[in-house]
This record gives C-alpha cells, sequence and structure tokens, in this order.
C-alpha cells in the first residue's frame, strides 16, 4: 500500500506546514522556469491539497496498484492550476524535483493542463466546467462496481457560472451519490477581475444546497486547521447522509506571498527573476 512521504510521518499543523511552503517553492519555480502557467492560481489551493492528501487519511489511494478500483480519484476540474497538480505529486515523492522543472517542454508529460501523458491524470481537464460532470460519472461506476472509493472534484470559482456545473449538482443529487466529494477553491478573483459572487459564500451554500447538495464551510482555505476541520466534517456527512457533498473554502489567489496575496493582473502570469527570489526569501522565513 502506498506509504506517505518520510518528512511527512504524522498530519501535526507543523508537517503540514512545511509541506505547504515546499509546495509553494515548487509552484513558483516551475512556472518561472517555464516562463508561463497559472502560479497564483494554484497558490490559492495549495491548503486544500494538502489536507487532503496529508492530513488524516481522507484520501485514499495505492499508487502502486493505480488502476484498483477502491482508490479514491481526484479531478483538477480548474486544470489551469496544474503546478498545483504537478508539485503535489512531487511532494507524494511520486515525481522527482528535475522533473517537475520540465513543465511545459514540448517533450514533457507535465503539460499546461493536466492530459492522460501524466501517469496520475484521470481526465483531461481546463475547459472549465467539466470536471465535476467527470466525476459524477466516475462516482457513478464506483456505485455500480460496489466500490467504497470516494472521488474528489476541485473546482474553481470562475467555473461556478457555466450551466454543466449546475447539470451535474443537479444529477449527482438525483442519485443520491454520497461518494461524490466537490471543493471549491473560492479566491474571489477571475481571469479579468472579480468573479460573479466574489467572497459571498452565502450565495454559493444555498445554490449548492438547493440542488440537495451537502455542503461544508471553510472560513480560510488558506488556514491548513481550518482545511483540516472542513474535511472531517464532510465525511462525516458523508457518512450520515445520502447525498453528495461540496466544500465551499474562501482563499485567496496567490496565497502565501504578500505582494501577489488577492492582486487584480496576475492571472496566468508568473514572476520575473528577482520577483521569484522575493517570494523565495518570504517563504524561508515561514
Amino acid at each position: 500500500m502506498f506509504t506517505k512521504p518520510s518528512y511527512n510521518i504524522d498530519s501535526s499543523s507543523h508537517n503540514l506546514i512545511q509541506i505547504t511552503n515546499q509546495m509553494r517553492r515548487d509552484i513558483l519555480n516551475m512556472t518561472t522556469i517555464a516562463g508561463s502557467g497559472h502560479p497564483t492560481s494554484s497558490l490559492s489551493g495549495v491548503e486544500l491539497m494538502t489536507g487532503l492528501f496529508f492530513g488524516n487519511d481522507f484520501f485514499k489511494c495505492d499508487y502502486s496498484n493505480f488502476e484498483n478500483s477502491s482508490n479514491d480519484r481526484i479531478i483538477f476540474s480548474k486544470g489551469h492550476a496544474s503546478p498545483l497538480f504537478y508539485s503535489l505529486y512531487k511532494a507524494l515523492e511520486l515525481i522527482t524535483e528535475d522533473e517537475l522543472m520540465t513543465f511545459r517542454r514540448f517533450e514533457s508529460n507535465l503539460e499546461g493542463h493536466p492530459t492522460p501523458r501524466f501517469k496520475f491524470t484521470e481526465a483531461t481537464t481546463g475547459s472549465l466546467g467539466q470536471g465535476l460532470g467527470i466525476g459524477l460519472g466516475i462516482a457513478l461506476a464506483n456505485r455500480l462496481d460496489e466500490s467504497d472509493a470516494t472521488t474528489w472534484v476541485l473546482l474553481g470559482d470562475s467555473e461556478m457560472a457555466e450551466g454543466s456545473v449546475y447539470e451535474a449538482l443537479e444529477l449527482a443529487s438525483h442519485y443520491k451519490l454520497n461518494n461524490l466529494i466537490g471543493i471549491i477553491d473560492l479566491n474571489r478573483l477571475g481571469q479579468r477581475g472579480e468573479t460573479l459572487t466574489g467572497w459571498n459564500l452565502d450565495i454559493i451554500e444555498n445554490k449548492i444546497n438547493a440542488f440537495g447538495w451537502n455542503t461544508v464551510v471553510i472560513e480560510d482555505g488558506n488556514i491548513i486547521n481550518q482545511v483540516i476541520q472542513g474535511f472531517k466534517k464532510a465525511k462525516e456527512l458523508q457518512v450520515s447522509r445520502l447525498n453528495p457533498t461540496m466544500i465551499i473554502a474562501k482563499t485567496k489567489k496567490g496565497a502565501g506571498i504578500s505582494f501577489l496575496e488577492d492582486q487584480e493582473g496576475w492571472h496566468g502570469k508568473v514572476l520575473n527573476k528577482n520577483q521569484l527570489d522575493k517570494a523565495l526569501e518570504e517563504l524561508s522565513a515561514n
């Protein structure tokens, strides 16, 4: 079975913060070296993915037998956050730093949006609004196979304006797929300014409740302890209620770097060498 990396021998806050800092370094380094990518969209979800994969065994997967139907699955619906996706597998010690730094090269398996060229990609994503429907299909298949696996879907808040998301919400509720858990990385900023709902957690929660989903709100999705508590509540709801669950986490785009946090004009832009040095120095002080 899969064994957690040696530096994460427990799920204490100290160890988890170490992981988040390293993932941020990797995200910034790989995008600056590539000269392209979406670092700020990736930084907002670092604590969410750290909590899911390293927190308290929320995500269960035997990577030595990745095709096993009992494995949990993660769909990155916000596929432009691929630096977060790939840095996660480096933190899991499943790819090397050298491989990580090939990001977006022509010959690399680490493409700008995840594709099956990278062996841990469940589905090609990046065309926003499709990931929850893909997760719905996997969850339905698991139900038919009588698998107890959970399908997790990371969504961006901009794609919550896509109609396909609401079709998936309706169907998942109709089929009572409590083996499906969504996570909204609610970082407020889209490609060109604030999203339709910004950080209005009540509006998002009311919409999702209206489709029959359970909801869990994380007031600050960039504080690891709040994230862990949110995932615990989601897993409890999964057991106690026959409905899918959506975690709604308020985050900051560019989180962890003071001059990037919640700043407009950084979508799809990478740091230059001087800015990278400044950001890495800031992370080293944490």
